[in-house]
């Protein structure tokens, strides 16, 4: 399973985080990128319609409905899932070079401000008709995930047993801790971390 870049991208309504994304997407996969996205929403909204069979599905008590057509296939789960949860589905579903994340919150990935807006943990740059900066950001991310791909020195124990990782839940698990420290005050640069806890 390949490892995806994670970019987040925040702003105000009609800041005009869609418009940059689709730029961004655009311009990425004409670059040889394969792309990736989600929309985080407060809004209470589905893709799913009353009355459709999908919909019937999900009402009799299926916790997945899955819909697939000539033209698309489609995956639907009844609940609200975190950002970080959604990532790792979606890196078992193909091999992406980056997932964009619109509305992101997670203090872990990286992220791009756009316009004026209160600034959110992690934050790696600003878009203010910046494009080719931000093309560099989100470029740089992919190459330093495919860095951290070669560099297997995650080693988790549980009860004095290590346990063996593949190259995605390394990277994965090494990003999640790393970015949640970048986040917090005083940690301006991360070499090595030791996390010891028990139950």
């Amino acid at each position: 399973m390949k490892t995806p870049a994670v970019v987040g991208f925040y702003g105000k309504s009609d800041a005009g985080k869609t418009l940059l994304i689709t730029k961004l997407i655009y311009r990425l996969t004409n670059g040889g990128y394969k792309v990736a996205t989600i929309k985080i929403t407060d809004k209470e909204v589905s893709l799913d319609g009353r009355g459709k069979d999908t919909w019937r599905h999900s009402q009799a008590g299926a916790e997945l409905v899955a819909l697939s057509s000539p033209i698309e296939t489609s995956y639907i789960v009844r609940e609200r899932r975190d950002e970080r949860r959604i990532i790792w589905d979606i890196a078992k579903l193909g091999q992406y070079d980056v997932i964009l994340v619109e509305g992101a919150r997670d203090p872990s990935i990286p992220k791009i401000q756009i316009g004026d807006a209160e600034r959110r943990d992690n934050t790696v740059g600003i878009y203010k008709d910046n494009f080719e900066e931000i093309i560099e950001i989100i470029k740089r991310e992919i190459t330093k995930i495919k860095q951290s791909a070669n560099d297997k020195t995650i080693i988790i124990r549980v009860n004095g047993k290590t346990i063996p990782l593949g190259d995605f839940p390394s990277v994965f698990i090494k990003n999640t801790i790393v970015g949640m420290l970048r986040s917090l005050k005083g940690v301006d640069r991360v070499d090595k971390v030791e996390i010891f806890f028990g139950y």
